[in-house]
């Protein structure tokens, strides 16, 4: 019994969160199913609550149990606007409104005494469903969205300081509108010297550009209170973009010569396996006419290099690096050095193969060489075939893309006239 007692225990330890969140869930699930009971709309089972006045008018979903039959509920939609006011209280909202105006609509200015920025004019009044129509009773200095042109008014010799202006706001709940004025007072605005330097000296150009507009050509001022004035247009920063277009020129470059140097790698290393068969065979024929490995691979790179001097071949990088040992050997090099770094040189491991037969033939005679050249040309032969079943391969699938071109330009060419004809 104990044991049993263990296990069980032991269960609910280990599944001690699955059963949280199954008893999380049917404690939700009671709770929402008691909430469904309370409704959130009707009160008393007929009484309705108005939407907040900011909603304005809201459709309501009602089932109505009893209209037809007594437990059949018939759907209904009742659009329940919020609560109008009355002439008075619509009155007392706008008066309670007033005297909030002037800290609201001054917006970044000292006070409405002080205008001297943009005045914030609201548009409708949130949490008293009033809306607010504004209009300005000297709109060169205040517009009615809020505006304000400021500058310092001359008259005569003085300087005017201030410029009353008169704003009408029309305020209205739907039913019952009023219009009320709001007095404020626009200043110049406070400018630093340099600031004010230059906007006069901004006037100044526009006032010349004014009396040279039948001209040509507008001339500036070359002096201003006794400075020397010079002139330039705005420039592109082409330094920045230049510099930019060099370090992109350097990565495509440095992109470039990598893809280049891969692609130079892979022909040689094409070209190499192609060649190796061909090298063996010749080696094969000059053992055969009884000259030594060393003799036969000199006579094949000196008939290479005459070759290439008369311009009866190109290139062929398995004879440049046997020239090369070639040279080695007749400098003194030791076969087997110059040999293994033939192998070497060339990388593939067919070469390398190669030369490790050539040391074991200096170790132990050329008694099978000729054998063992024959059997790993019979080899090469095979590799030369699926190299070349490859390398063709490889181009035929380089020429589908000009052949989809020349497809897209017949395609063209037929049915661009079509949709010509029949639009």
């Amino acid at each position: 019994m104990k044991e049993t007692k263990r296990k069980f225990y032991k269960k609910i330890c280990k599944w001690k969160k699955q059963i949280l969140c199954v008893g999380a869930g049917i404690f939700l699930g009671i709770a929402a199913w008691l909430a469904q009971g309370m409704d959130p709309v009707i009160e008393a089972g007929n009484v309705i609550q108005r939407p907040d006045i900011d909603d304005g008018q809201v459709d309501q979903e009602l089932y109505v149990k009893g209209l037809v039959d007594q437990e059949k509920e018939v759907v209904l939609k009742l659009p329940v606007s919020a609560r109008q006011y009355t002439k008075e209280e619509a009155y007392q909202a706008y008066e309670e409104i007033l005297k909030q105006l002037p800290e609201w609509i001054k917006g970044d200015n000292l006070s409405l005494e002080e205008v001297r920025q943009d005045l914030e004019l609201p548009a409708y009044w949130q949490g008293a469903g009033v809306h607010l129509s504004w209009q300005s009773l000297d709109p060169e200095l205040v517009e009615s969205d809020g505006t304000v042109h400021t500058w310092e008014f001359e008259t005569g010799d003085e300087a005017i300081d201030q410029w009353p202006v008169i704003l009408k706001v029309r305020m209205t709940d739907g039913n019952w509108p009023e219009e009320y004025e709001i007095p404020i007072k626009v200043r110049p605005p406070l400018y630093t010297e340099e600031e004010r330097t230059i906007q006069e000296f901004t006037s100044l150009l526009t006032s010349e550009e004014e009396v040279q507009k039948h001209q040509d050509q507008v001339t500036l001022p070359s002096v201003y209170k006794d400075r020397e004035i010079s002139y330039s247009t705005a420039r592109e920063p082409v330094f920045l973009q230049m510099c930019f277009l060099g370090a992109v020129a350097a990565v495509f470059i440095s992109l470039k010569e990598k893809s280049d140097k891969k692609k130079a790698e892979e022909e040689r290393k094409d070209q190499l396996l192609m060649d190796y068969s061909e090298v063996l065979s010749r080696l094969i024929i000059f053992l055969g006419a009884g000259m030594s490995i060393r003799t036969a691979w000199d006579r094949i790179a000196e008939d290479y290099k005459m070759a290439v001097k008369e311009g009866r071949r190109g290139l062929r990088y398995v004879y440049e690096e046997m020239y090369v040992t070639s040279s080695q050997l007749k400098s003194g090099e030791s076969e087997a050095r110059a040999f293994a770094e033939f192998g070497n040189r060339c990388g593939l491991q067919q070469y390398r193969k190669f030369s490790g037969l050539l040391e074991q033939n200096r170790k132990n005679g050329s008694k099978n060489l000729r054998e063992t050249l024959r059997l790993e040309m019979a080899d090469a032969f095979e590799q030369r075939k699926h190299q070349a079943k490859r390398m063709g391969e490889k181009a035929g699938t380089k020429l589908l893309i000009p052949l989809f071109l020349l497809l897209a330009v017949v395609m063209a060419m037929i049915t661009v006239p079509a949709w010509i004809a029949f639009g």
